[in-house]
């Protein structure tokens, strides 16, 4: 099979696993999770259970060049613990529905990053499709859009943006690199700069685990190996730009997943935004194949 399709397939499967983080957050704030205890919790058991299954199965995954670790570890805390930061700050203050929207936003900042650091040429096929994508978006977390200050707004964008630099950046610098390998070192990163900020001392996220091992330990193989992982991979077959509108398919679904396991209701403006979606990501999608 053409690598691109693979690596499409992989992306979206990757946005389909992020599809389940508004189940799983939601699930969580009601047994009593501060937005930063989640994080570090999910990011931290992540890299405890790869480490794990590395040091049992496969240790070899465990050795990268101290470049790449470094670089793997900057990237967990620099990207992944920075932009999940922000988004659940902006979360704080700002509605769910324009919190996604914001966030996704990013495509966009892929694409304008894309060409102007690294000269890549966008097509007319490229930019329909993530016109499409950016207004079906609208549609899909269509409802109540408030904000209790212009300080949330600030966060989500931020969001957008430091979270295309990670897709951009992990896409240049760790091409050709084992994703297993670099998707540890960034859980370890992510998971223990957001522990030492959240937590500060030991009982309370013993406490947390003691009554949501399971919980944690789901979310954190779903949400964070399976979706970090697949990301990854799929990112080093296509392009950034590519690879940034296929994983929309992480807020179509979240939506589906809400629909389905937390009662919610779509509106009729919901299901043609998700239509627009799916139509962005199928020209993405079937640009790969022709490509």
């Amino acid at each position: 099979m053409n690598q691109k399709v693979v690596g499409s397939l992989q992306v979206i499967a990757s946005g389909i696993c992020f599809g389940f983080l508004g189940f799983f957050g939601k699930s969580a704030f009601e047994r009593g999770f501060a937005p930063g205890e989640l994080l570090s919790l999910r990011f931290s058991m992540a890299a405890v259970m790869m480490f794990l299954g590395y040091f049992i199965f496969d240790r070899s995954l465990l050795k990268l060049s101290k470049k790449y670790i470094l670089y793997s570890l900057a990237l967990g805390v620099f990207g992944y613990a920075l932009f999940s930061s922000c988004y659940f700050m902006a979360l704080q203050g700002v509605s769910a529905s324009l919190t996604v929207l914001l966030l996704y936003t990013y495509p966009l900042f892929v694409s304008l990053f894309s060409i102007l650091f690294f000269q890549e040429r966008v097509t007319k096929t490229g930019w329909l499709a993530l016109g499409l994508s950016l207004l079906g978006l609208v549609g899909l977390v269509w409802g109540e859009w408030s904000a209790s200050s212009p300080i949330y707004l600030v966060y989500g964008f931020c969001s957008a943006v430091f979270y295309a630099l990670y897709v951009i950046i992990s896409g240049k610098i760790l091409k050709g690199v084992n994703p297993l390998s670099t998707s540890f070192y960034m859980q370890l990163g992510a998971g223990l700069s957001l522990g030492l900020l959240h937590f500060r001392d030991i009982d309370r996220p013993l406490f947390l685990l003691q009554n949501n091992f399971l919980f944690i330990g789901v979310m954190s193989f779903v949400c964070s190996i399976l979706a970090m992982t697949l990301f990854l991979q799929g990112l080093q077959k296509i392009k950034a730009s590519d690879a940034s509108l296929l994983s929309m398919t992480e807020p179509f679904f979240g939506v589906v997943i809400a629909t389905i396991f937390l009662g919610e209701n779509l509106l009729p403006i919901q299901m043609l935004g998700g239509g627009l979606v799916c139509v962005g990501l199928w020209l993405t999608a079937r640009k790969q194949t022709s490509a």
